[in-house]
Formats: structure tokens, C-alpha cells, sequence
């Protein structure tokens, strides 16, 4: 097999151990123990772990490897104070920039969206919310833009993914109706090239999202 395609099976798979809680805020990904787990060889796994630093993901120390970082309301606010600015401008830039093939994309992801089953799993909602947040970084055609956008999206849903009454209860039940809501005016906005409104509403989402988390923090 491919090494590119051992890498992506080797990301993949770890990702998917995370978001299945086999691992919590402070643990260590350790490079031989994820060999053996997912019979892959050392080296697709190292460059996978690598992948999610890079992203924000993990953490890593010197000597001591990857690790789930630690939550902390000062830099849960830190994080999404970031990714606020970061996507407002990513979706000001997608406004200007987008063609009818990039709205057209946009209003796919809503459409499978909302065809997902109200219960979410975490793998679902990472698919599916990724896919809209770094698909309008892309539309934007900042190369800078969007590797920030990754990086904060990544590193603020290393808090979300770990507080699992996130979905539960009356928490959840706000974010199935304000998310989907939210990215629909977004997407609307960019259509009609309204850049300024575009980059209003995506900060919007971002705040919403972080007020309902730090109930939890």
C-alpha cells in the first residue's frame, strides 16, 4: 500500500480512537502503542501524530511525545477568541472569492447536513462541521488564512469533543438548531457576495458555539 495512503489510514484511525473517548484531555499518544493497536508500522503513525500538532490537535513535549492538551477556560477563551477573527475573515474572503461551483459545494454540505440524524454522533459532527469551515477557508483562496483557520478549528474542537454533555440534553438541542441555522445564513451571504455581512454572521457562529461550551468549562 501507498505510504500517502498509510499515513491517511494511520490519521484516520487515531482520530476515530479520540472522538471514541480512548483517550482524554492530558493522555500521551505513544507511537508503539498506536503500532500495535492499529498494526500499522511506526512511521505512517509518527507522521500522522505529527499531522495533528501541526493542526492544533495534540500537544507535544520534548522527549515525551503527543498528548491531548489539558482544558483551561483562559485558553478555551484565548482559542476561540482567535478562531472568531480568524474565520470572519475567511468568510469575508469566500464572499469575494467564491464562484457558483463553491456555492453550489456549500449548499451540498448544508443538504447533507441536515439529512444527518438529529443524534450526532462525534465522528459525524466532525465530518460534516469540518468540512463547511475549511471548505469556506478554501473558497477564500488565502493560503494563510486557511492554515490558521485550521489550526484554531482543530485546537477548539479539542475542547468541544471532550465535554460530552455538549451532546446532551438542552445544550445539544440548541446547537442542532443554531448550528445548522447559522451555516445557512452564512452560505447565503457568500452567494450573494455580501462580504461584510459573511464575515458578521461566521464570527456570530463562532461566539455562539463558545458560549455554549464554556457552560461545561
Amino acid at each position: 500500500m501507498a505510504k500517502k495512503n498509510l499515513e491517511e489510514i494511520a490519521y484516520v484511525s487515531i482520530v476515530k480512537l479520540i472522538l471514541e473517548n480512548h483517550f482524554k484531555p492530558g493522555d500521551f499518544l505513544l507511537e508503539t502503542t498506536l503500532s500495535k493497536v492499529l498494526s500499522l508500522s511506526r512511521t505512517p503513525v509518527r507522521h500522522a501524530l505529527g499531522q495533528l500538532v501541526a493542526e492544533g490537535f495534540l500537544d507535544k513535549k520534548k522527549k515525551k511525545g503527543c498528548f491531548i492538551p489539558a482544558a483551561s477556560p483562559d485558553d478555551a477563551r484565548h482559542v476561540f477568541f482567535a478562531r472568531e477573527n480568524i474565520e470572519g475573515l475567511t468568510a469575508t474572503s469566500a464572499a469575494r472569492c467564491a464562484t457558483d461551483k463553491d456555492v453550489d459545494f456549500l449548499w451540498g454540505l448544508i443538504k447533507e447536513e441536515q439529512s444527518i440524524d438529529r443524534d450526532l454522533s462525534k465522528i459525524d459532527y466532525v465530518n460534516i462541521n469540518g468540512a463547511f469551515h475549511m471548505g469556506i477557508a478554501k473558497i477564500g483562496k488565502n493560503k494563510y488564512l486557511e492554515q490558521y483557520c485550521r489550526h484554531s478549528f482543530w485546537r477548539s474542537h479539542a475542547y468541544i469533543l471532550f465535554f460530552d454533555n455538549y451532546y446532551t440534553g438542552n445544550i445539544a438541542a440548541g446547537i442542532q438548531k443554531t448550528g445548522p441555522q447559522q451555516h445557512i445564513q452564512i452560505v447565503k451571504a457568500i452567494e450573494n457576495r455580501n462580504d461584510e455581512k459573511a464575515g458578521n454572521l461566521m464570527r456570530q457562529h463562532v461566539r455562539t458555539t463558545y458560549d455554549q461550551l464554556s457552560l461545561k468549562l
